[in-house]
């Protein structure tokens, strides 16, 4: 045999053997939330703050491999009518990143106020009809408009279990937003009434923790499992302080 032939060999080999090593590593099919034992750890110490149309967003490579896995995005909408809204999101960036949570029912109940004021005039009046959306009961009369099975991200304590088992989705999803209001609308006059109609979506299906550090579990290639610290202030102003994934 040749020394050529026995060089080809023994490359050959190596490479096998590479192949082989990489694909049966065994990863754990569980962590703790901001355990750094086996993880890629990445610092940010980013704080993001958007403005009225202003969007401020901020890119994440949790594997430090070049590719891009989530962005946090902070800004606040609305109109003059409904207001200004806060909100605070996260966007898987490729179908292989994932945020992991749970799968729950949520319960939309209207619940139905009165409002009385002195109008503009002596001794007329201004009657607002609220109509009040809310997954959280108001009072015991609330109607209960519909029910709805949804995913919703699950924030977590510190060495809190994230499981590959958990379910996970590659989506664009809001962790935190402000209440949504219509601008009151006109129904009619009766005597010295004036009446209103005012909707409010008070937005709290989510019910994210604000002010508070919390871990986003996360899912890369479907087998590595990670976390992400954050803390959302005012629902739209999010510190990002690290995450870590499975080597």
């Amino acid at each position: 045999m040749s020394n050529r032939t026995v060089k080809f060999l023994f490359l050959f080999i190596i490479i096998q053997l590479i192949g082989c090593t990489k694909s049966t590593i065994e990863r754990a099919p569980e962590i703790k939330a901001g355990d750094h034992s086996g993880m890629i750890i990445n610092f940010y110490d980013t704080t993001l703050i958007g403005g009225y149309y202003s969007q401020k967003a901020y890119n994440i490579d949790l594997d430090n491999n070049g590719l891009d896995d989530f962005q946090f995005v902070s800004w606040i909408w609305g109109s003059p009518g409904m207001g200004q809204i806060p909100q605070a999101s996260i966007n898987c960036l490729h179908c292989s990143a994932k945020v992991l949570g749970i799968v729950t029912t949520d319960t939309m109940y209207l619940n139905r106020d009165t409002l009385i004021f002195e109008g503009a005039q002596p001794r007329t009046w201004d009657m607002y009809l609220m109509f009040n959306y809310s997954c959280i009961r108001i009072s015991s009369n609330d109607t209960i408009l519909n029910t709805n099975l949804t995913f919703k991200i699950n924030p977590l304590e510190r060495d809190d279990k994230i499981r590959k088992s958990d379910p996970a989705i590659c989506d664009s999803l809001t962790l935190t937003s402000g209440n949504k209001n219509s601008w009151p609308m006109l129904i009619g006059v009766s005597g010295d009434t004036t009446i209103y109609r005012y909707d409010i979506d008070h937005n709290n299906c989510n019910n994210f923790p604000l002010e508070k550090n919390v871990y986003l579990g996360v899912l890369l290639d479907d087998e590595r499992l990670g976390w992400i610290k954050i803390n959302i202030i005012n629902n739209f102003k999010i510190i990002i302080h690290e995450s870590g994934i499975q080597e």
